[in-house]
């Protein structure tokens, strides 16, 4: 099974999703991208920090969206409804889904504080469990 996420700048969100869904499924192949991402930027510090106190790998490079991305993926799930609208209008004919099976957008910690990233990791993990486990 080949997943994509996909959030604003693949730097906080989809990075902690990535690296949670590639702890529980091994085998699968797992990869984010961003919709307005700076090829190369590292993740943040936050979520680097979130996911080392959960035990869980914490290189990623940040990178783009591309049609090789999407096409390549048996399945897409976006952060957000606005993530889904934009994916749309790129990729008309590829399906997207938002993460949460409840329709709700995974809020953006970037920015915020350590309780925020901690939240943040909080939806991601239950979502995840709810779709995948």
């Amino acid at each position: 099974m080949k997943i994509l996420f996909v959030c604003t700048g693949n730097t906080c969100r989809s990075p902690m999703a990535e690296k949670m869904l590639q702890w529980l499924k091994p085998d699968w192949e797992v990869t984010s991208a961003g919709l307005s991402a700076q090829a190369g930027a590292p993740m943040s510090v936050n979520s680097k920090a979130v996911l080392q106190e959960h035990g869980l790998p914490t290189y990623h490079v940040a990178k783009r969206v591309t049609a090789e991305l999407v096409e390549a993926a048996d399945k897409v799930f976006v952060m957000t409804e606005q993530h889904r609208q934009a994916l749309l209008s790129q990729f008309p004919n590829r399906k997207t889904e938002l993460l949460s099976p409840n329709g709700f957008d995974v809020g953006d910690p970037y920015g915020g504080s350590m309780a925020d990233y901690e939240y943040t990791f909080g939806e991601l993990e239950e979502m995840i469990g709810r779709r995948f486990l």
